[in-house]
This record gives C-alpha cells, sequence and structure tokens, in this order.
C-alpha cells in the first residue's frame, strides 16, 4: 500500500499547488481589503479556486493508483486481478489474458467516470 500512496500521490499535490499559484491576485488583495479572516480567505476565494485542480489530480492519482495496484499484483503474487494475467501468462492462456486486461480496462473506466461525473457536479461552467 505505501507503494501505490508513494506512486499515486504527486499528481495530486502537483496539481493543487499549481491550482494555488494560479489563484488570481486580484481576488486575495479584495479579500486583504475586506479584511477577510483566514478561514473566510480559504473557504470562500483558495478552495472553490482550487478544486478544479484538484479533482483533475485526484483522477490522475485514481489512475495511477489502479495502473500501480495491478502492477504490484503481478510482482507480489497471491491474490488480486494483476496476479491472474501473470499466472496466465506463464500458463500461456491467451484468452484469459485479454479477457483480464477488457476487465481492468473496464474498472479504470468505470473509475474515470465516476470521477467525471463527481468533477462536473463542482464544475463553475
Amino acid at each position: 500500500t505505501w507503494t501505490i500512496f508513494i506512486c499515486s500521490i504527486w499528481p495530486m499535490i502537483l496539481n493543487t499547488a499549481q491550482g494555488v499559484t494560479r489563484v488570481p491576485s486580484d481576488y486575495m488583495n479584495v479579500a486583504r481589503v475586506l479584511n477577510l479572516s483566514e478561514w473566510k480567505i480559504f473557504t470562500k476565494i483558495l478552495f472553490p479556486a482550487v478544486l478544479p485542480y484538484m479533482l483533475t489530480g485526484i483522477r490522475l492519482s485514481i489512475g495511477t493508483a489502479w495502473l500501480v495496484i495491478v502492477a504490484a499484483e503481478m510482482l507480489t503474487g497471491g491474490v488480486g486481478i494483476g496476479f491472474w494475467v501473470w499466472d496466465e501468462w506463464n500458463n500461456l492462456k491467451v484468452e484469459h489474458i485479454i479477457i483480464a486486461i477488457f476487465v481492468i480496462g473496464i474498472v479504470g473506466l468505470l473509475l474515470e467516470q465516476m470521477l467525471v461525473a463527481i468533477a462536473r457536479r463542482f464544475s463553475y461552467e
């Protein structure tokens, strides 16, 4: 689990940091003029401005995590679809490998569609 975390956290961190740097300085100047508290600045300015970047980072992180999970299962063995792909590869059962790849792709697609639906919920368009 540590490997999955280390591999997948970076897109979320980098996108969130990028979102924070892209908050227009005018917004922060208005907050200073209005003498808003730090909590109000965070909840009313920073968080809404950074949320689209965070959601993009989460989408990338979930995709990376799914890829690393399958790869880790292939390497460690035991259980999981990654291990099943590796086991079927060693047994030369190509039809099972194709089924497993299809299942891996469908799960990845479902994760992506779920996160797109969440992102649309918080869209500003």
